[in-house]
């Protein structure tokens, strides 16, 4: 009887506290409120295998077309391309999509992996852009991208990579801390009170001040708030379950040092990672590529120095293949 009443008391105790998180996580959700686009552009769905992704297009129908592949991270969206959309759709018609699990897309309870990511790419190009494209990735997924145009090169007319990873370049190496730190996670309750700590306002925006920007200044309110909203969608916390215990890592070394598309690299100077260092890295890899820096910036290199950014673009997109 001893041993019953203290089982019954700690299962009161352990449902009190889930219970307790579990009102905590619907008052989090409660306060993100809806989310919506800042982009001006003819907005669209793909339907996919596992979902409707939506993108949206803008520019003339006849320019060449350009994608734009945004980064991951909290509450990561088509939102980091707000400063170049424009500028960029005077010369091409531009794409711009949120991942599946991001933004405005919806968001399974699927495993997501470094394929899944790759597969819903390369159907996207193929299906709904229809044509060789200009692709520009960021981050993590720049290693999709490359997969794919070594895969299919006919769809890709030129990449360009925007503050690649040096991990893309490596083998991953998964072991028990990541397969626990991906099912902590993905769990009911608890998963999504860890979800909801590492998402909160101060987070993201210490988040993007280590991370992100070389200014702090350009993290403003709006900014912290739009990706806050964008991070507490429902079921948001399964895809960055799988990139914040490395699952959405790919190794392209290979791919890269055998591709034939014309590629180039764009660096901020003051990331984290040396950029000549890294810049020595990938030039090992493939000696044609051709790479540029950014001064004054850091991850978010397309926001921080929005004009440059977008005048290397149209200046490579047009510039003639070595």
């Amino acid at each position: 009887m001893r041993f019953t009443g203290k089982l019954l008391t700690a299962g009161l105790a352990v449902g009190g506290a889930l219970g307790a998180l579990s009102i905590f996580n619907r008052m989090t959700e409660s306060m993100a409120g809806e989310l919506d686009t800042v982009l001006k552009g003819e907005e669209r769905r793909y339907p996919w295998k596992d979902g409707d992704m939506y993108y949206q297009v803008k520019g003339a129908r006849e320019a060449r077309p350009l994608l734009l592949i945004h980064s991951f991270g909290p509450g990561a969206s088509s939102y980091e391309w707000r400063k170049n959309v424009d500028a960029l759709a005077e010369q091409f018609r531009v794409y711009t999509i949120d991942l599946m699990g991001f933004g405005l897309s919806d968001h399974p309870t699927i495993d997501y992996t470094a394929e899944t990511f790759a597969d819903l790419i390369g159907d996207f190009i193929k299906e709904a852009i229809g044509k060789p494209t200009i692709v520009v990735a960021h981050g993590l997924t720049c290693a999709y991208v490359i997969a794919n145009a070594y895969r299919h090169p006919r769809l890709f007319e030129r990449l360009i990579l925007v503050a690649p990873p040096g991990v893309i370049l490596q083998e991953p190496v998964l072991g028990p801390l990541n397969v626990a730190w991906k099912t902590a996670l993905r769990l009911p309750i608890i998963g999504q009170f860890i979800y909801n700590l590492l998402t909160s306002r101060q987070a993201i925006r210490s988040y993007y001040e280590n991370q992100g920007y070389h200014n702090p200044n350009l993290i403003y309110d709006e900014l912290v708030e739009y990706i806050y909203t964008s991070a507490h969608q429902p079921n948001s916390r399964y895809p960055m379950a799988s990139f914040a215990s490395d699952y959405l890592t790919m190794n392209v070394q290979e791919p890269l040092a055998r591709l034939q598309v014309p590629v180039i690299i764009l660096w901020g100077r003051e990331g984290l990672t040396s950029s000549t260092a890294m810049n020595d890295v990938f030039k090992r890899v493939n000696p044609r590529i051709d790479v540029r820096m950014l001064d004054k910036c850091s991850f978010e290199l397309q926001d921080e120095q929005a004009a440059s950014f977008n005048n290397l673009v149209k200046e490579f997109a047009v510039a003639r293949a070595v």
